[in-house]
């Protein structure tokens, strides 16, 4: 092609056709100018497709983690919900608080003694993030989904921090001072024997004002916990439902 027009020149040139040359000189130029502008369009082509491929790997990742971390959410939120019940319980603030309870042991430390502190993982959302990944994604309605994970996990984390404080500095005291703490160890080491030991008489225990202020504020951090557990369960759920319909696209 290049020697084709190199000719066509020449051969002007030689007759003396200026304009002539001068047109041809402008085609080649224009088909020149075409040509590269070809070769970016299908250059920029196969790199919008290595993004776009790259995107749905990213997008993929991120749903797997997401359907894991509902399934942990689910368990976690139950996990509160039971020691909410217990908590009723042995303060014997139910629906029907005339009705005379029985505290076992076991019913008793749990009630006292558990404390979930776990949260749903993240960590194909952490590593993408790490990696600069995340700005593969284009539907900013999903960017902007994970921003409100994030904050939503960051108020869990807060109040989770701030039950485990007052647990630590404050509940934990009841078992240590108010009661025998080794019949509630039978339900974990189910091969001593107690036979011996002074039997708890929660009732009388659960009438002091102090420990039921305690257990009342941890029942309040509990349904706190619960409820922004909830709130991040509300947002997993909904970007679950964003990136699948993405994916469909």
């Amino acid at each position: 092609m290049i020697n084709f027009f190199r000719k066509i020149r020449r051969g002007l040139l030689s007759e003396n056709k200026f304009s002539k040359y001068l047109l041809y000189a402008i085609e080649e130029i224009i088909l020149v100018v075409i040509g590269i502008l070809i070769a970016l369009q299908i250059n920029n082509w196969n790199e919008n497709r290595k993004d776009t491929i790259q995107e749905k790997v990213v997008l993929k990742n991120l749903l797997e983690n997401l359907d894991l971390a509902r399934s942990q959410s689910v368990s976690l939120i139950s996990n509160e919900d039971t020691l909410k019940k217990r908590l009723i319980r042995i303060l014997g603030i139910g629906s029907d608080p005339t009705k005379i309870v029985l505290i076992p042991d076991s019913i008793f430390k749990r009630a006292v003694w558990d404390l979930e502190s776990d949260k749903p993982t993240f960590n194909a959302y952490d590593n993408l993030k790490n990696t600069d990944k995340l700005s593969l994604i284009k539907n900013k309605s999903i960017s902007e989904k994970f921003t409100e994970l994030e904050f939503r996990l960051n108020k869990l984390n807060d109040i989770l921090e701030d039950r485990l404080s007052v647990h630590q500095i404050r509940i934990d005291d009841i078992l240590e001072k108010e009661i025998n703490f080794v019949p509630l160890v039978k339900s974990n080491v189910p091969e001593i024997n107690i036979q011996n030991e002074e039997e708890n008489d929660y009732n009388r225990v659960l009438t002091d004002g102090r420990i039921r202020n305690l257990l009342g504020m941890k029942l309040t951090f509990t349904q706190d916990v619960i409820d922004r557990r909830k709130d991040l369960d509300r947002e997993i759920n909904e970007l679950i439902m964003l990136l699948q319909h993405e994916l469909k696209q």
